[in-house]
C-alpha cells in the first residue's frame, strides 16, 4: 500500500512529492528538482535577455540620432564610426554613431573609431605624515594628513572617474583656540570663572596637544543709537562700575603663555548696551578675517570660542542706525586691536560668517548660557561649527571646550566648492571604519592614528563653452586635494581625418570625420541643397522616414533636401524630429527634474536619482547611513523616501523605519541608560561602562520645539530618585543621533505630614463641632415646634368657673356681736 501511494504521489505531483527509495511515506514539502531549476534558470536568463535588449535599443536610439562627432562622443555610452563598412537598408547613409556596447568590428575598423577613455595624471602625492612621530618633525615640518595632494583629469562627459583619497589623523595637531567672549554686564561672573579656570584650560588643551596657542577677544555691541546709549554720561558709564561701550576688541592675540590668558580677562572691563542682542557677529567676523593682527599660524587647527548669554544682531539691524553699507568682509583692527568701523558697516549675516569660517578653515564653538536653541540652529547653518551649553556662571567651560574639542577632532568630512552649475558632480562613499562600503562624505570615531580611504566617482555632467579646465577642491579642515579638470569634448579626426571641398559633398563642404560640414549657403548630408531654396537632388520623401515609422520627420517637421527639419528646433530634433525634449519633463517643472539629461526624449539620471522623470531619489536615501538594508528591513522605499510597516501589534516609524515603540528593542529603551547615567548620575550602569556610552546627551530647558521638529520623546522613570527624565532623539544625515535630555527631572512633590496630620485633627475637630451645631439646630427648631403647638392648643381651651364643694377657704369671718351693739 505505501509503495503504491508513492507510485501516484510520484506520478501526479512530481514537483512537491518527495519519498525515500524504500516507499515509507513522509510528511511532503517542497523540492526544487531539475524540472524547475531549469525553468528558473530560463526565465532568469530571458528576464536578462530583456533587460540587455531594452538597455541596449534606448542606448542605440539615443547614439543614433546624433549626426556629429562631437555631439556622439559627449553622449554616454556612445562611439563614433568615421567609415562604416554597411549601408542602411533602403540606401542611404548609415548612422556613424552607435552605442558603446555593440560589436563595432562587424561594421566599423578599429581605426576609424572615436571613443575617448577618461584619463588620470598624478601630480602631486606626497605620502602622509607619520602618526608615530611628532608632527613637528614630519615631512620637514608640515603635516600631510590627506593623499593625493594633487590630480589632473581627463574626462569624457557622462563617464564617472573612481579616485580614492587616503586620510590619516597624525598626533599632536597644533592648535590655536580663541575665546571670545561677550563682556556685557550680564556676563561679569562668567568672566570672573573664565580668570580661575584659565590655566586649566590650558593645561587641558595641553594634554590634547602640546602645540597649543591662547588667545582672547571681548566684545559688546556698536557704539550707536539704538543699541548703546550715547548720552554723554552714559558713554562714560554704561552701568554701575562699567567701562565705556565698545564694539570688540582684540584684548590678547594667540600665546603659547596662559599667564597672559588669566591677567588679559581680569583686567578685561565690563561695559553695557541698551538692547537686549549683542553685537557678536562683528567681533566674529573681525577675529576670522584679521590673521595677523589675531595671531593665526598656517598648519593649524583653527577654533574660536564663542561665549554669550544673549542674542545677535545681523544683516540688516545695522540700518535701524543708518547703516546701509553690507559688511565688507575685511580686517578694520587698529593698532590697538579695536575694532572703530563699526559705524560703517552693517553686522555680517549668517551666509557671510559660514563663507568666510570656510575660507580660513575655522572651527567654531558657540559656547552660550542662554538661547541654547537659537545657538543650536546657527551651528547646524556654519560649516564645521558645534554647538555647547555653559552653566550659569560659565563653571564648565573647560569640560565644554574639551568635549566639542574631541567632537571635533573625532569626525572627518570631505567637502567641495562645487555649485548646482557646475560641470562636474563628484559623489562619495566609504567602508569608514566598518566592512561595507557606503555612500558617506564623513566618518567618525577617528582617533590618533586612524586611516579612512574615500572612494570619489569624479562625472562631467557638460561640456564647458569657454573649454578651459576647471579646478575642484576636495578638503578636510586643513588638508585639500586639487583636482585640475579637463574636458575630453571634441574628436580627434576633427583635425586629423579632414579632408575640404569632399566630393562626398559636391565640393560644397568638408568630409569631418566621415560627415559633411558644409560651407556657408549649403545644406544637406551631403551637401546637395542651396540654402536659398528647397531643390532637391534626386531625393525622395523615403530618406525623412525613420524604420518602422509612417510619417515623415516624425510628424513633428518637414522634409527637405532629403533632411528633416523640426518644427520647434528649441524642443524637437534627431535626424528624424524623432526626439522631443519636452517628453523629459511634467507640466512647468524643469527637464528631468533638474536631476538628468534629456537624451532623445527620455531622462537620464545623475546618480543617486531614479525614476521616469529623475524625479525620485534612488534607494540610498532610504539606507540609515552604515547599513544595507533598505529601511531597515521594515518598510518599502518609494521615491526616496521610506514607508513602514504597520500591523496590530508593530508600529515601525522614523525616516528609515528604525523605531519601534511599541517593541522592547526601541531606540528609547536603548537610550535609556546612558542617557541617565551621563546626565544624572543615576542608573544601572556603573562609571567605566557609563564612559563607553557612544551617544553625549545635550542637556536643554525645553523639548517642545525638537518634539515639533520630528524628534522622539521619551518618558522614563528614575528608581534611584523616584523622579522621570525625559529626553528625544533624532535621527541625523550624518548616521547619528541627535539626543537632548530635560536639564531636571520631574519630581512630584513631597507629601505634607504635618499637614496631613493637623489637617485630619481638625477634620475630625470641625466634623465634631458641625454635628454638635446640627444637633442643636434641630433640637431648637424641635423645641420651637412644640412650644407653638402648645401655646395654640392653650389659645383654642375654653373654661367654664364654678364653685368647688369641697373647697373650704383658709380663714373664717366672726362678728362680734359686742362691736354690732355699740354700733347701733
Amino acid at each position: 500500500m505505501p509503495r503504491r501511494r508513492a507510485e501516484a504521489c510520484r506520478k501526479e505531483c512530481p514537483s512537491v512529492c518527495h519519498l525515500p527509495r524504500g516507499g515509507e511515506e513522509r510528511a511532503p514539502f517542497p523540492l526544487i528538482t531539475d524540472t524547475t531549476m531549469k525553468a528558473g534558470i530560463h526565465m532568469g536568463i530571458a528576464l536578462w535577455v530583456f533587460w540587455a535588449l531594452a538597455t541596449s535599443a534606448f542606448a542605440q536610439e539615443s547614439c543614433n540620432v546624433k549626426e556629429q562627432c562631437s555631439d556622439c562622443i559627449q553622449t554616454p555610452g556612445c562611439m563614433w564610426c568615421s567609415k562604416p563598412k554597411v549601408k542602411e537598408e533602403n540606401g542611404a547613409a548609415p548612422s556613424h554613431c552607435f552605442a558603446e556596447t555593440s560589436q563595432f568590428e562587424n561594421f566599423c575598423e578599429a581605426e576609424h573609431v572615436e571613443n575617448p577613455q577618461n584619463e588620470v595624471w598624478t601630480l602631486k602625492d606626497e605620502p602622509l605624515s607619520d602618526v608615530s612621530k611628532d608632527s613637528r618633525v614630519t615631512n620637514q615640518g608640515r603635516i600631510i594628513q590627506l593623499a593625493p595632494q594633487r590630480l589632473r583629469l581627463k574626462l569624457r562627459k557622462g563617464k564617472s572617474q573612481h579616485i580614492s583619497v587616503t586620510y590619516r589623523q597624525v598626533k599632536d595637531y597644533p592648535v590655536d583656540l580663541y575665546y571670545l567672549m561677550d563682556l556685557s554686564n550680564s556676563m561679569l561672573d562668567d568672566k570672573e570663572n573664565l580668570a580661575k579656570l584659565g590655566s586649566k584650560l590650558a593645561e587641558t588643551m595641553r594634554n590634547l596637544t602640546t602645540q597649543f596657542k591662547l588667545g582672547f577677544g571681548s566684545f559688546v555691541d556698536k557704539v550707536l543709537m539704538p543699541f548703546a546709549d550715547t548720552a554723554q554720561e552714559k558713554l562714560q558709564t554704561p552701568c554701575y562700575g562699567c567701562a565705556s561701550p565698545y564694539s570688540y576688541k582684540n584684548d590678547l592675540p594667540l600665546d603659547s603663555d596662559p599667564s597672559k590668558f588669566t591677567e588679559k580677562v581680569l583686567s578685561a572691563p565690563i561695559s553695557g548696551n541698551m538692547d537686549a542682542p549683542e553685537g557678536g557677529f562683528d567681533a566674529l567676523m573681525q577675529a576670522m578675517v584679521c590673521k595677523e593682527q589675531i595671531g593665526w599660524r598656517d598648519t593649524v587647527r583653527r577654533i574660536i570660542v564663542f561665549s554669550t548669554d544673549a542674542k545677535f544682531h545681523h544683516a540688516g539691524d545695522g540700518r535701524l542706525a543708518g547703516i546701509v553699507q553690507p559688511n565688507d568682509e575685511q580686517c578694520h583692527l587698529d593698532d590697538q586691536g579695536v575694532y572703530n568701523d563699526f559705524d560703517k558697516y552693517d553686522y555680517p549675516s549668517v551666509a557671510q560668517i559660514n563663507k568666510i569660517a570656510q575660507r580660513e578653515e575655522i572651527n567654531v564653538i558657540f559656547a552660550v548660557s542662554g538661547y541654547p536653541d537659537l545657538y543650536e540652529s546657527l551651528s547646524k547653518m556654519i560649516e564645521a561649527s558645534s554647538f555647547g551649553v555653559l552653566d550659569a556662571n560659565s563653571a564648565n567651560v573647560v569640560e565644554l571646550v574639551k568635549e566639542q574639542y574631541e567632537k571635533i577632532t573625532s569626525k572627518i568630512k570631505l567637502s567641495d566648492n562645487l555649485t548646482d552649475t557646475s560641470p562636474v558632480t563628484i559623489s562619495y562613499s566609504s567602508k569608514c571604519h566598518g566592512t561595507q562600503n557606503v555612500a558617506t562624505n564623513e566618518c567618525g570615531d577617528m582617533k590618533e592614528g586612524s586611516e579612512v580611504v574615500f572612494d570619489l566617482n569624479v562625472t562631467a555632467i557638460k561640456c564647458p563653452a569657454d573649454g578651459k579646465p576647471f579646478f575642484i577642491e576636495v578638503k578636510t579642515l586643513q588638508d585639500k586635494l586639487i583636482l585640475e579638470v579637463q574636458f575630453d569634448c571634441n574628436c580627434g579626426c576633427e583635425t586629423t581625418n579632414r579632408v575640404d571641398n569632399s566630393s562626398s559633398c559636391h565640393n560644397q563642404g568638408a568630409l569631418v570625420c566621415g560627415v559633411c560640414s558644409c560651407y556657408p549657403g549649403y545644406r544637406g548630408d551631403r551637401c546637395q541643397c542651396s540654402t536659398s531654396g528647397f531643390h532637391e537632388l534626386n531625393e525622395d520623401e523615403s530618406q525623412c522616414i525613420m524604420p518602422g515609422d509612417t510619417y515623415a520627420c516624425s510628424n513633428q517637421g518637414y522634409c527637405s533636401c532629403g533632411a528633416c527639419v523640426c518644427d520647434i528646433p528649441e524642443f524637437v530634433d534627431g535626424k528624424y524630429c524623432q526626439c522631443n525634449r519636452r517628453l523629459c519633463s511634467i507640466g512647468n517643472s524643469k527637464e528631468c527634474f533638474g536631476h538628468g539629461t534629456c537624451e532623445c526624449g527620455k531622462c537620464k539620471c545623475k546618480p543617486g536619482y531614479q525614476g521616469e522623470y529623475c524625479e525620485c531619489e534612488d534607494d540610498s536615501k532610504c539606507r540609515e547611513l552604515g547599513k544595507q538594508e533598505v529601511c531597515s528591513g521594515h518598510g518599502e522605499c518609494k521615491c526616496g523616501k521610506c514607508r513602514c510597516i504597520q500591523s496590530d501589534n508593530v508600529h515601525y516609524s522614523g525616516q528609515y523605519c528604525e523605531d519601534c515603540q511599541s517593541c522592547s528593542t526601541g531606540k528609547c529603551g536603548k537610550f535609556r541608560d546612558c542617557v541617565q547615567c551621563q546626565h544624572f548620575g543615576t542608573g544601572v550602569l556603573g562609571k567605566e561602562e557609563c564612559n563607553k556610552c557612544e551617544i553625549k546627551p545635550q542637556p536643554v530647558h525645553s523639548l517642545e520645539d525638537k518634539i515639533l521638529n520630528n524628534a522622539r520623546l521619551c518618558t522614563f522613570e528614575d528608581t534611584d530618585t523616584g523622579c522621570y527624565f525625559n529626553f528625544t532623539y533624532l535621527y541625523m544625515d550624518n548616521g547619528k543621533y541627535d539626543i537632548y535630555v530635560l536639564r531636571e527631572q520631574q519630581c512630584p512633590e513631597a507629601a505634607p505630614v504635618l499637614g496631613i496630620v493637623f489637617g485630619l485633627v481638625a477634620a475630625i475637630v470641625a466634623i465634631g463641632l458641625l454635628t454638635l451645631l446640627i444637633w442643636k439646630l434641630l433640637t431648637t427648631i424641635h423645641d420651637r415646634r412644640e412650644y407653638a403647638k402648645f401655646e395654640d392648643e392653650r389659645r383654642k381651651a375654653q373654661w367654664n368657673t364654678d364653685g368647688n364643694p369641697l373647697y373650704r377657704p383658709a380663714t373664717n369671718t366672726f362678728k362680734n356681736p359686742a362691736f354690732a351693739q355699740q354700733a347701733q
